[in-house]
């Protein structure tokens, strides 16, 4: 898939590294800077990939969230 436009990386609570590639799939702005609601994000855990998509990556944002809560 080549390089991402943007990325994102974490380690969690349970000790896994976690990417975000996001890759640039939809023009919402004509202001020529990419954002993350005009790509599609590819989640990886451990150099794995464990999903794709936006709501995959809301998803898992939320579970990290919860477990860093509690």
């Amino acid at each position: 898939m080549g390089k991402p436009d943007l990325n994102e990386a974490y380690q969690s609570l349970h000790g896994k590294s976690v990417a975000i590639f996001f890759y640039y799939t939809q023009r919402k702005w004509q202001d020529g800077n990419t954002t993350k609601d005009e790509c599609t994000p590819v989640v990886f855990e451990n150099g794995k990939l464990i999903g794709w998509g936006s709501e995959f990556y809301e998803m898992r944002k939320k579970i990290d969230i919860t477990v860093k809560q509690e």
